[in-house]
């Protein structure tokens, strides 16, 4: 593939490709201009052979020098050139990674819990190399060693690894929230880990709301918030709860997380999600010894404090605008605590919160 900041131009009649990193510059010939856009993208070593050839020029002689000059390089680990047998893109809130796949499980895999995401495939400045072996499969970042996981472990492995780099990509704050929406609105789901996030929103999910991502959303300026549309997790020991709700959730594969965990994954119904208003904010609570209910939750300094515990930056920092931002979302929102003692009466506290925060 084509080095993401390497400039090609003309001036006259020549063309001419210029390499940022160590300010030289090339002339370029006709058929690298001509194959350049799919370079960009990602072009097989074997295809471009064929086109340069199909067009006059000698392929392997000008990628030999172009790899040379450093204005390409091969998308592959650290130790060389893999043979890929699909190339895939994503798309995750406006961040395009490409993926190659050296073998039909790895892209299956691909296809399967990242379905709703796939874009036609585009340049990339992120490229990934998913390694296939029999007893295992390695992910890694073009030029950099593969870290290796048991077929068990891929798929949350990968999940991971996309979702650190959407983070890192992010130059807003992003909330660690379930989001799920209606009447172009949003409900935010916030809790600790365990509260029942992911497992709510999965439930809300086609009783008039629609689930737009379980567990991340970008803050925008003004107060809307992007959900970003990755997978949603739904723990093995919930499968029984959302199995009817949710019929072929059984047929999903399990993964392995670091954690211990073992969890199914659903793609989305769709993977470009517009920022939204919102309309409430739920903080999920269990409520085993607790009375359980319903609360608002109206004190300023609340609010703030646990907004601000669900919040995250690349530097751990909110700048002055993420917290324009914040304040403009909790001025339009309606917050509420709901002490639920199970998934049926989180879905009635949710409910009755959206209609209390539309009425008034």
């Amino acid at each position: 593939m084509a080095v993401p900041d390497v400039r090609l131009a003309s001036a006259g009649t020549r063309h001419f490709l210029f390499l940022p990193h160590n300010q030289k510059l090339f002339y370029a010939s006709d058929t690298t201009v001509a194959l350049w856009p799919r370079l960009a993208a990602g072009l097989s070593v074997a295809d471009f052979v064929c086109a340069a050839s199909a067009d006059g020029g000698d392929g392997l002689q000008t990628l030999m020098e172009l790899l040379e000059a450093g204005a390409v390089r091969y998308l592959a680990p650290r130790s060389g050139p893999v043979p890929v047998t699909a190339r895939l893109c994503l798309s995750i809130g406006g961040h395009t990674t490409g993926i190659c796949c050296t073998g039909e499980k790895t892209a299956a895999m691909v296809r399967s819990l990242f379905a709703h995401l796939l874009v036609a495939d585009r340049p990339a400045a992120d490229q990934l190399v998913l390694v296939e072996e029999e007893s295992r499969a390695g992910l890694a970042w073009a030029g950099e060693d593969p870290e290796w996981h048991r077929w068990d472990e891929i798929g949350a492995a990968l999940k991971y690894l996309l979702t650190t780099q959407v983070l890192e990509a992010s130059e807003d704050p992003v909330l660690h929230t379930a989001a799920v929406s209606a009447d172009g609105q949003h409900m935010l789901l916030c809790g600790d880990p365990g509260s029942g996030k992911s497992t709510l929103s999965l439930a809300l999910h086609g009783e008039g709301f629609r689930l737009e991502g379980d567990d991340l959303a970008v803050l925008r300026r003004g107060g809307a918030v992007m959900s970003l549309p990755l997978p949603a997790t739904l723990k093995c020991g919930s499968l029984p709860l959302l199995a009817p709700r949710l019929p072929g959730l059984e047929d999903r594969p399990a993964y392995m997380r670091p954690d211990g965990k073992r969890v199914r994954y659903l793609a989305l119904d769709t993977g470009a999600v517009p920022a939204r208003p919102v309309r409430c904010v739920l903080f999920l609570q269990r409520s085993p010894d607790n009375p359980a209910g319903l609360e608002p939750v109206t004190a300023e300094e609340d609010i703030i404090r646990m907004m601000l515990a669900s919040c995250w930056s690349a530097d751990d920092r909110l700048s002055g605008d993420g917290f324009d931002s914040l304040a403009a979302l909790i001025r339009s929102a309606r917050f509420f605590q709901a002490r639920h003692d199970g998934l049926e009466h989180a879905c009635s506290l949710a409910r009755e919160a959206w209609h209390l925060a539309g009425s008034g």
